[in-house]
């Protein structure tokens, strides 16, 4: 038999459920799981690669493992719902947090809680006007500001308030994580990351999207002038470098040097440096001694044929070895003869002879290879949003680091037996000194006989 219910009955149970959103939404407990949710997001956003197709992450081959990835969208994590969920529900937490302070810093604020963290009570002989320039001296000397002083019949109170600056220490870092938050979203939704392979000596203003692959355009044209590549001694590189100009309507707009984490920006638009191709070879190098003894040292283009000096044959370049030998990196050339076919050399940089043709010694000296440039492209709206953000974040850590709210008050009221003195106080740090720096200045400076 089903229990009847009371709309009284309903209405506590909207209540309950309600108050159960309310702590869920206001707990520093759940603000500590959505840190550390999101946190196991973030490393797992590091760890698999982005971007990508599904059927390109090593997933071990798991059927189960990779309807996972499918259904959480591990290749594209800080876009998933899951984790956008995740960012939503971490902002609301931190709203709910704030605005449930709000009311107790307002207060706090307009000096209406009166709560101390100590009081101390004493007795003078000595009657209110003669202790009022005493009074007022030890609590600006242990307070350093000027006082708020309200005087009645019988009455005189001072009050002292320093650094109510702190106060607003905890709104700011809140604030601050929420901005950030949303310039993270902002980012992830409406910005992009592309890649572009651009040839030395070529420019274009299209790049593909690491996401989906698609092609989009961009505001400008990018230009590479040349490519530089340093290697340590070992042969792996050390430094690659992109000099480039940025060309809008055929003006050059922008120009600079693109280097590992030194990226090029412009209008918001990132350049980094991600990689680089060989493509071929810009020019090779040859030295020529004659029979005279003349000396020359010249670069070609591998494609043309070259005149020997001094003599009536020509040199063409078939191959090239970039340095899989022992001997260095190398080139074969053919040398027309009197026959049909020419007759084919090698030559290596490391060769202890060099070659003969028609008395003309020559040697390679190496070439030059063609780079191309491979430029990731990053477009991020919510980078100004995330600064905003992050500056809102430090001062906020600022202020509570580094300022103490303070307050301290002393009233004097009239008895049969003198003047009543309360000196009360409360501080956000270091209470215990403060209040022992209170009763220090009391003892050394009035007559005062303690009161329970």
């Amino acid at each position: 038999m089903k229990k009847p219910t009371s709309p009284q009955t309903d209405s506590s149970e909207s209540v309950s459920i309600l108050s159960e959103i309310k702590t869920f939404f206001t707990s520093v407990k759940t603000t500590i799981f959505l840190l550390f949710a999101i946190a196991v997001g973030s490393i797992l956003g590091t760890i698999i690669p982005q971007g990508e197709a599904l059927d390109r992450i090593a997933i071990s081959g798991n059927p189960f493992l990779y309807r996972l990835a499918l259904i959480l969208d591990l290749n594209n994590i800080f876009r998933s719902w899951w984790f956008t969920t995740l960012l939503a529900v971490l902002t609301l937490n931190l709203l709910g947090c704030l605005f449930r302070r709000i009311p107790m810093i307002l207060e706090e604020w307009n000096g209406k809680n009166q709560k101390s963290s100590f009081k101390l009570r004493y007795i003078s002989s000595r009657g209110i006007s003669e202790l009022k320039d005493s009074l007022a001296f030890i609590g600006k000397s242990v307070m350093r500001v000027v006082p708020r002083v309200t005087e009645t019949s019988d009455r005189t109170n001072f009050s002292w308030d320093k650094h109510k600056i702190y106060l607003l220490g905890f709104p700011l870092i809140h604030i601050g994580i929420i901005v950030i938050l949303l310039g993270s979203l902002v980012g992830a939704f409406w910005g992009h990351k592309g890649h572009a392979l651009i040839k030395e000596g070529d420019g274009t203003d299209k790049f593909s999207l690491i996401s989906t692959g698609a092609t989009r355009t961009l505001p400008f044209k990018i230009m590479v002038d040349d490519f530089t590549l340093t290697n340590y001694p070992t042969g792996e590189p050390k430094e690659f470098r992109s000099n480039v100009r940025l060309l809008r309507d055929g003006k050059e707009v922008a120009a600079g040097s693109i280097l590992v984490n030194h990226p090029l920006t412009f209008e918001g638009i990132s350049l980094f440096q991600s990689d680089y191709r060989v493509l071929g070879v810009k020019n090779i190098r040859l030295s020529f001694k004659t029979k005279d003894g003349g000396n020359s040292e010249n670069s070609f283009d591998p494609n043309l044929e070259i005149d020997i000096p001094a003599s009536n044959s020509k040199i063409k370049t078939r191959s090239l070895d970039p340095g899989s030998m022992a001997k260095g990196s190398g080139i074969q050339i053919s040398v027309p003869g009197t026959t049909d076919q020419p007759s084919l050399f090698s030559i290596y940089q490391k060769d202890a002879q060099p070659l003969n043709v028609d008395g003309v010694e020559i040697r390679f000296l190496g070439f030059t290879p063609l780079y191309a440039t491979g430029l990731q492209i990053g477009y991020d709206p919510g980078v100004y949003i995330v600064w905003l953000g992050c500056s809102m974040l430090v001062l906020g850590f600022t202020l509570t680091l580094f300022t103490n709210l303070r307050r301290l008050s002393i009233e004097l009221t009239a008895s049969e037996k003198g003047t009543q003195v309360i000196a009360s106080g409360r501080s956000r740090k270091l209470r215990r000194e403060f209040r022992e720096a209170v009763k220090l200045k009391l003892a050394e400076n009035v007559d005062l006989s303690r009161q329970n």
